[in-house]
């Protein structure tokens, strides 16, 4: 009897339709370095759902940046926000700026750092490239729209930034908060700005359930 019933369990299981396999979409992401503390996040709202490709940002179906661009015109949701600090060597001897001294710095009528309180040593500014977001929202809320000094070195990205003023007593630079680490100190709260995700169109399917995964 009891094999009857184990073969009665096999048939009728072998007839039973087979789940349906859920094939997840690609979803092109990209992601400022500025940014880039998001994207733990960006892929745990993205399983099972999607698979996160990092691409360039003409090619990107979403976008994940500090602040608004310039010219905004695809819709953007807001996932947060960050801080934006000026910073130094955790050795430098200064350990706050006003915004005055902040835009004499960067602007380039200040160029030693006895002249704002410090060592008698020529200031290095650090920048990034015109463009990237935390550039733009530096230039928006700390230098009154005005460019960095065109003596600035160029950090590549907020990992350069970090490393090249860690390694520098006489550097300057900015950074988001949650690059602020190791031998750095911030001295000077630039703003708080939202962290947000730009899409080419009105978010559907997978793209609004990942949004607003992120949101949460």
């Amino acid at each position: 009897m009891k094999r009857i019933l184990l073969i009665v369990f096999f048939a009728l299981t072998a007839c039973a339709p087979a789940a349906e396999a859920v094939t997840p979409q690609l979803v092109k992401a990209y992601v400022t370095s500025a940014a880039s503390s998001r994207l733990p996040d960006l892929y745990n709202c993205s399983a099972p759902s999607a698979v996160i490709s990092l691409s360039d940002a003409q090619s990107a179906d979403i976008t994940l940046r500090l602040g608004p661009p310039d010219q905004l015109s695809s819709p953007a949701y807001q996932i947060g926000t960050e801080d934006v600090f000026v910073i130094v060597q955790s050795q430098n001897g200064i350990n706050s700026l006003t915004a005055d001294q902040v835009h004499a710095v960067f602007f380039g009528q200040v160029t030693d750092w006895k002249d704002i309180g410090g060592l008698d040593a020529p200031i290095q500014v650090w920048t990034y490239a015109q463009g990237e977001d935390i550039q733009q929202v530096f230039e928006r809320y700390g230098m009154a729209n005005q460019q960095v000094t065109s003596l600035a070195r160029l950090a590549v990205s907020a990992q350069d930034m970090l490393n090249s003023v860690a390694n520098d007593p006489n550097a300057i630079g900015f950074l988001p908060a949650s690059w602020v680490k190791g031998n750095v100190k911030n001295i000077y709260k630039v703003a708080s700005v939202p962290v947000l995700v730009i899409t080419r169109s009105e978010p559907q399917g997978v793209l609004r359930e990942l949004i607003a995964c992120l949101q949460k």
